[in-house]
């Protein structure tokens, strides 16, 4: 007992309606320092500080959806999470490489950016071509044993893009 004579809070175990990994559970709980079984942005100020998290109030927005009041329940934590588990909600790139078996011979694997989202330069079987975002083919981009110049819809091709694709062709 500290010198304010109340007895610390003991944590007890959270029921909630919607669906829960236990990873995902336990990190609500050491989010939540002071145990109100609510996130606030001053509780989850710190991952701003450490530069991985720029967007905690965007965070906070986008998961505070069912009573609104400025934090995160342990279900709209659950349920943000639990999103990004839905197979319906996998991005374009991702699920189409993900619907293919990468063993067969001759099967095209989309080149995917970090977010799941097709890479503007795809290629296959020495043909090349231009993409937008969702894997759509811009008319009149395919060229065939080089690579296509994507720099008109906003391209920005690296090394390691360059040496993969030519590789590709």
């Amino acid at each position: 007992m500290g010198t304010s004579g109340k007895i610390p809070k003991i944590q007890e175990k959270r029921v909630h309606s919607v669906p829960c990994r236990a990873e995902i559970g336990w990190m609500f709980n050491q989010w939540d320092g002071d145990m109100d079984g609510k996130l606030s942005k001053t509780e989850l100020r710190p991952l701003e500080r450490g530069g991985n998290e720029p967007c905690v109030e965007e965070f906070i927005d986008m998961c505070d959806d069912m009573d609104v009041d400025g934090s995160i329940s342990i279900d709209e934590w659950c349920d943000c999470f639990s999103f990004s588990d839905d197979l319906r909600h996998e991005p374009p790139c991702h699920k189409a490489k993900h619907g293919v078996d990468p063993h067969n011979v001759g099967v095209f694997l989309p080149r995917c950016d970090l977010e799941g989202f097709y890479k503007p330069e795809q290629c296959h079987d020495g043909h090349c071509w231009c993409v937008d975002r969702y894997g759509r083919e811009f008319d009149q981009s395919r060229i065939q044993n080089t690579l296509p110049d994507c720099g008109q819809y906003a391209s920005d091709l690296t090394e390691e893009d360059v040496a993969y694709l030519k590789a590709r062709i």
